[in-house]
């Protein structure tokens, strides 16, 4: 028997402005998100690299106990549970940007970690003995290596980052998903409502991972050529 549902697109039309903010507000989440989970990310790596195990170990167990977690059970438990155990109330937006970052972060630094220790020792004895210090073999050899490597999975973690921001619609955070599901149930409208959604998450994402290829690739130019 065929499909007997009629769609119609037209009274989406209608939230057009609703389904903007609720874009805004997802670039805004994924931004901070983002820049915050790569700076400590970064942190997290140096320590944990460290040769002092008062810092790894507790470096460690943090990143591990972190990925643990899916990222909604840490968004909800720090929204509900985190002011009752601490007396700390945040607004929902910083809940899940705190939530994010800390979980990107998790993974960001597993990144760093990784790129840092893929350099052949060779690569920075040669730099030493050309006279470079320990500051400009980072700068000049050890830095550019490192994130040629990393880039593809840092780039693969950002658009997971941006996925992941629709779960901060489970604390009222008006993201993409959020804004949707509100025109879903005063529309009656959700199949509609839900295929725009998700065109929209190509619409942002797509054109985020085309920007860093061409990033990649003029890097590449620049360093390796």
């Amino acid at each position: 028997m065929p499909n007997q549902y009629h769609w119609n697109f037209d009274v989406i039309w209608e939230y057009r402005e609703v389904f903007l903010r609720g874009i805004v507000m997802t670039l805004e989440l994924a931004a901070v998100t983002i820049v915050l989970g790569m700076v400590l990310g970064f942190l997290l790596a140096l320590l944990r690299g460290s040769r002092i195990r008062a810092l790894t170990l507790p470096v460690g167990a943090f990143i591990e106990l972190v990925r643990a977690v899916p990222p909604l059970v840490l968004i909800v438990w720090m929204y509900y549970c985190l002011p009752i155990l601490t007396g700390l109330a945040l607004s929902a937006f910083q809940t899940a940007v705190v939530a994010l970052a800390l979980y990107s972060a998790a993974f960001f630094a597993e990144i760093f970690r990784a790129g840092l220790q893929s350099i052949e020792i060779g690569h920075i004895e040669a730099a030493y003995s050309v006279g470079m210090t320990r500051m400009q073999a980072m700068r000049r050899i050890i830095g550019p290596l490192a994130f040629q490597r990393v880039f593809p999975p840092l780039v693969s973690q950002c658009v997971l980052v941006v996925k992941n921001t629709s779960l901060a619609g489970y604390i009222a955070v008006a993201e993409t998903l959020y804004q949707g599901q509100q025109i879903s149930i005063q529309t009656f409208r959700p199949l509609e409502v839900l295929t725009v959604v998700a065109l929209l998450f190509i619409v942002i994402i797509v054109p985020l991972t085309v920007i860093a290829r061409v990033f990649e690739a003029a890097y590449q130019r620049k360093y390796f050529r």
